[in-house]
């Protein structure tokens, strides 16, 4: 009973990182970045006698994206130049499984790992692979198997 309620708070919680990514990447931005055309429309443009009588919301939302599109752009591409690798390793500073599977790649190098760890290792990784439909990448050696009975443990 354990084990089924223990795949349906997964499933759950997986949903629930599906809801939240559709709702704040996609969904809000649309109406978000459409309100704020609105309401500069409104607030802004409008208030301006002399702007707010010649220019319609369509030309003035034509304008904004002839404006706001590339200038959006430039600051994205800053900010991907610039931000990421601070974002990145503040992330990695977090990721404890990123940290596990350096350190037992560290200790391969220095041949100190046990043959149990070695399986462990590659059933986690194998299952990843298995999920996310890219057994072509999959080990095939004859010390790899397939069942991992210890992913349980990184569900926590």
């Amino acid at each position: 009973m354990s084990k089924y309620l223990k795949i349906n708070q997964r499933f759950i919680r997986r949903r629930w990182l599906d809801f939240r990514n559709g709702h704040s990447i996609y969904l809000i931005f649309l109406l978000t970045f459409t309100n704020f055309i609105l309401i500069t429309y409104n607030f802004a443009i409008k208030q301006i006698p002399i702007i707010g009588d010649t220019v319609s919301l369509p030309l003035f939302i034509v304008l904004f994206a002839l404006f706001y599109i590339p200038v959006s752009m430039l600051i994205g591409y800053w900010h991907r130049k610039h931000q990421y690798s601070v974002e990145n390793e503040a992330l990695i500073n977090q990721n404890w499984v990123w940290a596990w599977i350096m350190q037992y790649q560290v200790r391969l190098i220095k041949g100190k790992t046990t043959k149990k760890e070695d399986e462990f290792v590659m059933n986690y990784l194998n299952d990843i692979l298995k999920r996310t439909n890219k057994t072509e990448l999959m080990a095939h050696d004859e010390e790899s198997t397939s069942n991992s009975k210890g992913e349980e443990k990184f569900d926590k």
